[in-house]
């Protein structure tokens, strides 16, 4: 989707000095980048303005080189850009699926069933789509394969019928209805959704938007708000167009954020929303010689950091562990994204910092510091309360633990060996 934006920090990361000629060069290169995937001109100009006036600014912050400072600015604007990252409660609830024809609802009913289920709840699939003769098949096939309750009633005429009917032969934690679509959100649409709204009360109503209409899913988010009140978007087919940056930063300009992002076509193909992780792949070339050879020097062995799931327990000890042997600063220019690629504040991770987040974590039940994707709204106000600090710094911990986890991922256990960095490099598509 925004794979150029990557090649164009790279070009500039190359350069032996990030003067004003440098810095119009790379944000030329990220308009041209961004008008490509279709985001909006206005906006494009705006973040090419922000760039320029912050990047050259002649007061640097502290251990920052110019270079070091442009990229960060970069990380940074793009990250707004893309809006806010999802916070999706995982509890009982109904949700309405709506949009027109093609946008993938039926599809994006099964990943949300299997969603929840793998989450422990437990979900109905109910076939509101009486328009669409492929409907109930389809949905009921998919909630067969995840086994899940599924309501549908073949030959039906009456939408509204069907879920209230619905309502009453499942029993769920989650109930899903997948409505019929138009090629247009006309007046038969509108009311429609609007009977269905009032029989099934609907928690969340949420707008399905295939990613190949770009910035005109703007437009589309806006229009069915003002018609039902939409409380979230999911943005399908993110893995075939490149229209998806501007799908997602269109929404991200309307009153509709994105909640999820499909990937694929199986039920797993679906994720959260969250601009970290796409500002993480456009961004940062890990100096990965340097990081084993500072990891050497501490009392960590590189393989147990790759071993199993990276959790808050392991970001905790590793932090510590860096900062107790005074070479904070320094493991920061080597981690995730190298010494001249860092993103957003990572390297903000100072000692000071080290012992703020201690004092959160130590807030932190067992259960959230193995497994912190459980951390909600209302957790995370617990937390700021028992640690004495505030929500705002209990989000910024988990961003920066979500930033490394990045970077954990990626890594090969096996490519940590000497011999295997060039691999290791390729599979990192660096």
């Amino acid at each position: 989707m925004f794979d150029k934006i990557k090649e164009s920090v790279q070009k500039f990361s190359g350069k032996s000095v990030a003067d004003e000629e440098a810095v119009e060069q790379l944000v030329k290169d990220i308009q041209r980048d961004l008008i490509k995937a279709d985001v909006d001109v206005s906006l494009v100009s705006d973040l090419s303005d922000e760039i320029r006036e912050e990047a050259l600014e002649d007061e640097l912050p502290s251990g920052l080189t110019r270079k070091e400072h442009v990229l960060e600015i970069v990380y940074s604007k793009l990250e707004e850009l893309l809006g806010e990252e999802a916070e999706i409660e995982v509890e009982p609830k109904n949700i309405l699926l709506c949009g027109l024809y093609g946008a993938g609802k039926t599809t994006t009913a099964g990943k949300l069933a299997d969603f929840y289920r793998k989450r422990g709840l437990k979900p109905a699939l109910i076939c509101a789509d009486t328009d669409r003769p492929a409907a109930f098949d389809q949905l009921k096939q998919l909630a067969e394969d995840i086994d899940v309750e599924f309501y549908g009633e073949k030959e039906a005429e009456d939408p509204v019928k069907v879920v209230e009917n619905g309502i009453e032969e499942t029993d769920a934690d989650v109930t899903i209805v997948d409505s019929a679509g138009r090629n247009s959100l006309n007046d038969d649409l509108k009311q429609e959704l609007a009977d269905i709204d009032s029989v099934f009360d609907p928690d969340e109503k949420m707008l399905v938007i295939p990613a190949d209409i770009g910035q005109s899913a703007k437009t589309q988010a806006e229009n069915f708000d003002a018609a039902v009140g939409l409380n979230g978007v999911i943005v399908t087919k993110m893995d075939s167009s490149a229209k998806g940056g501007g799908a997602l930063v269109a929404c991200s300009n309307s009153d509709a954020s994105v909640q999820f992002i499909g990937t694929g076509e199986r039920p797993e193909d679906l994720e959260v929303y969250d601009p970290v992780d796409f500002v993480s792949d456009m961004i940062g070339q890990p100096d990965l010689e340097s990081l084993l050879e500072k990891v050497e020097q501490l009392d960590t062995d590189p393989e147990e950091i790759l071993e199993g799931e990276f959790t808050l327990q392991d970001f905790k000890s590793q932090i510590e562990s860096v900062t107790d042997s005074g070479m904070m600063e320094e493991m920061m220019q080597q981690l995730p994204f190298g010494g001249n690629q860092m993103p957003d504040n990572i390297a903000d991770i100072t000692e000071e910092k080290v012992s703020e987040y201690s004092i959160i974590m130590d807030s932190m039940t067992k259960e959230e510091m193995a497994d912190p994707s459980m951390i909600d709204r209302d957790r995370k106000e617990r937390i700021a309360i028992g640690s004495g600090t505030s929500e705002q710094q209990v989000n910024e911990l988990i961003k920066h633990f979500r930033q490394t986890k990045n970077m954990v991922d990626k890594f090969d256990k096996g490519s940590m060996k000497r011999g295997g960095m060039q691999d290791m490099m390729k599979k990192m598509g660096l």
